[in-house]
């Protein structure tokens, strides 16, 4: 019993020092990512809420085109999670060019804030958003946002460490193999996205309808 109790232990340890080891190697590029992403939120924030006509339409069209994706796949884990890790393949394998995954951070920030300011702004004047208010967008996003969007922060992580593999190694005679250990690193970062964007889809899919109709009851 008590070897197997050490096992476990040894087990733990060497996973708590991987995974550290992985975060301090990297912080800079989560850190970026993240700030990248919160500030898109805010810029979309600010123009949705004091300048509401200007967000109308691209908010409109999003809730439109994912109403037409709900209806043809259903609102599955299958079908959320296959929406959502194309784009997260695409923040990751963006890093190659680097601006893709600023883009795609950007963008997905952005449509969150926009979302919270045009619904904060009052100026509903669409039916398409129907009854939405800035309560119930968050209500029945926060659930399964929680761990999408920590996904996308840390896959647009693994997408700047693959930038600067790139950059370092068009500025040098590295070969490929010197910086194997960073690709290991962009790797690991992108699998741990990709088990966040699982979980948000099986909760978003699962949990959240029936999560958020709860907390609505309760007041």
């Amino acid at each position: 019993m008590s070897n197997g109790t050490s096992a476990d232990n040894n087990l733990l340890h060497r996973s708590h020092n991987y995974f550290a080891g992985l975060y301090h190697r990297n912080v800079k590029f989560i850190i970026f990512s993240a700030s990248i992403f919160f500030i898109a939120l805010i810029i979309g924030g600010l123009l949705g809420y004091f300048l509401p006509r200007s967000v109308e339409n691209f908010i409109i069209s999003i809730v439109k085109t994912d109403r037409i994706y709900a209806r043809a796949h259903g609102l599955t884990t299958l079908s959320i999670l296959t929406h959502n890790l194309q784009s997260l393949f695409i923040t990751f394998v963006g890093g190659i060019i680097g601006i893709i995954t600023f883009g795609t951070l950007f963008l997905n920030g952005f449509i969150y804030g926009s979302f919270l300011g045009y619904l904060g702004s009052n100026h509903i004047t669409s039916s398409t958003l129907g009854q939405l208010s800035p309560k119930l967008f968050i209500i029945y996003t926060v659930p399964h946002g929680i761990f999408e969007i920590s996904g996308f922060i840390i896959a647009g992580a693994a997408g700047f460490r693959l930038t600067k593999i790139i950059y370092n190694l068009l500025r040098s005679d590295d070969s490929v193999s010197d910086h194997y250990w960073e690709f290991k690193d962009a790797m690991a970062l992108f699998i741990i996205a990709i088990v966040l964007i699982i979980i948000a889809a099986i909760i978003e899919a699962n949990y959240t309808l029936p999560l958020g109709n709860y907390l609505l009851h309760l007041h």
